[in-house]
């Protein structure tokens, strides 16, 4: 039986903040220990084609990957993506989530990301119970939902679209008069200095940037229903939840620091974390949120602990710098987004050193950083979205090997011609040109840089150093996490 999801194909994509590694993180910081990746149990819900899941399986052979989703079409293609990659823990399922059956508590990792506020309210209920029933005590939660009041002004961007579109049934037609509708109303705003009408334009004009099939299912679908936090954690404590933290670094910040903000709605709040987050919601005018749930029962400790760090991996992309702006006994670094961080203190400074040496592997809180401050000023960058944090490293480094291995759910998307392919650090990646995928497809462990060379020279002009070429691109490869990293 096909359904909407059949008809225009959804954009699935890996993403990171879904991974084990990081849920556990986040409940090892809140004081719960979580389930270890390598053995644990992961269930998917709304899992698509599976990409997601089959990244996360090629890293953890020892453990079990379950996926649900509507779509025929997806699950069929994700089946063919996971064989022609050999990955052979995950198991897709196409189904209702309402009628999908495990024994309890047979779960450590629940995920549900673009399933909650775009399903009918008996859809979100099963959704919630099942969290309930299948959570392990060990286990985490992970829901996505679009949140208040910031989906209000988003709510007015969508009442106009729908009307534009009224009675068009047809997908690719339905999107072309989305997008033109969209593209006028934005324009007409553009002009005006009313603050709602601008914040209606840079709404709209953030939609026109969305995929066609995002725009298709979600924005322009039947059911939109944005959610209060506070809401959701009580249909949560109602099958037997707690809530955990968000799956967001900034909120992260807040459950571990207290803030001037915290204290000075203390009068609305009386200090619960529930209370606060919900205000913290209405300050910001949140509009989405990954919401991290546990089984109730142990409280939990949310205020920052040095000593939850331990065993806990950080990587980090920064590279220092030297120029006008730093001062006499600064030290300056550049991150991912060319923004900046510096400290004056040197034990802080080091570790951070060796972390942008290493990027983009992962490493250990406890063999870089072994005072308090120190400890603390690194969970800042994870805080400021600055740094990944996680219970293992991945297994990349900056050296290929002798003989390069790629990510074999990356060489069997390169060989389907895919222009996305995955990498070890559960990220996507995007690769141009025929010649760059022929090339990832050639790294499978059974070749020397030599023979990669002259395979490649088959295809090069005679003005090329091939030698050069691949060399280059391995490097580029193992700065992206494609390879795995020499043993």
């Amino acid at each position: 039986m096909s359904n909407v999801y059949d008809e225009q194909d959804y954009p699935y994509a890996v993403r990171h903040w879904t991974h084990p590694t990081q849920l556990g993180a986040l409940a090892q910081l809140m004081g719960r220990a979580a389930a270890p990746f390598q053995d644990c149990r992961v269930l998917e819900i709304g899992a698509g084609d599976g990409v997601n899941l089959a990244s996360m399986a090629i890293g953890a052979p020892g453990a079990q990957f379950v996926g649900v989703d509507l779509s025929e079409r997806a699950v069929a293609a994700g089946r063919e993506l996971i064989a022609a990659a050999g990955v052979a823990n995950l198991r897709l399922e196409c189904g209702d989530l309402r009628e999908f059956e495990a024994e309890p508590q047979s779960f450590d990792y629940i995920i549900a990301h673009g399933v909650y506020a775009w399903a009918p309210k008996v859809v979100q209920d099963s959704l919630m119970a099942l969290c309930g029933r299948l959570l392990s005590p060990r286990g985490v939660a992970m829901i996505s939902y679009n949140a208040l009041p910031g989906c209000r002004l988003r709510q007015g961007v969508r009442d106009l679209l729908l009307s534009a579109v009224a009675g068009i049934e047809e997908p690719e037609r339905k999107i072309a008069v989305a997008r033109a509708s969209a593209a006028f109303y934005a324009e007409q705003w553009s002009a005006s200095d009313n603050a709602f009408r601008k914040a209606l334009e840079l709404e709209t004009r953030d939609w026109l940037g969305r995929p066609d099939g995002l725009i298709f299912h979600d924005e322009l679908g039947e059911i939109y229903d944005p959610q209060l936090f506070s809401d959701l954690v009580a249909k949560a404590r109602a099958q037997g939840l707690d809530y955990l933290c968000d799956n967001d670094p900034s909120l992260v910040a807040h459950a571990l620091w207290e803030t001037e903000l915290w204290s000075a709605s203390l009068p609305l709040t009386g200090g619960d974390q529930i209370a606060y987050e919900q205000a913290l919601d209405f300050v910001e005018t949140r509009f989405f949120r990954r919401s991290l749930f546990c089984r109730a029962g142990a409280p939990l400790e949310r205020r920052f602990s040095p000593e939850r760090l331990a065993g806990l991996y950080l990587e980090a992309p920064l590279e220092p710098f030297v120029d006008a702006s730093v001062g006499e006994g600064e030290f300056a670094f550049k991150t991912a987004g060319r923004g900046e961080v510096s400290t004056r203190d040197p034990a802080f400074a080091a570790a951070m050193r060796r972390l942008g040496e290493a990027y983009p592997r992962a490493l250990a809180i406890d063999e870089i950083a072994a005072e308090a401050p120190a400890r603390a000023a690194l969970l800042r960058l994870y805080a400021g979205n600055m740094a990944r944090l996680a219970t293992e490293p991945f297994p990349v480094s900056r050296d290929a090997g002798e003989k390069p291995f790629a990510n074999p759910l990356a060489r069997a998307q390169a060989r389907l011609g895919l222009g996305s392919v995955t990498s070890y650090r559960h990220s996507q990646v995007s690769l141009e040109g025929d010649d760059t995928r022929r090339f990832l497809a050639l790294l499978d462990g059974t070749r020397t840089i030599d023979d990669l060379v002259r395979a490649m020279s088959e295809s090069a002009s005679g003005t090329v150093d091939t030698g050069e070429l691949v060399q280059a691109a391995l490097a580029t490869f193992a700065l992206w996490g494609l390879t795995r990293g020499a043993s």
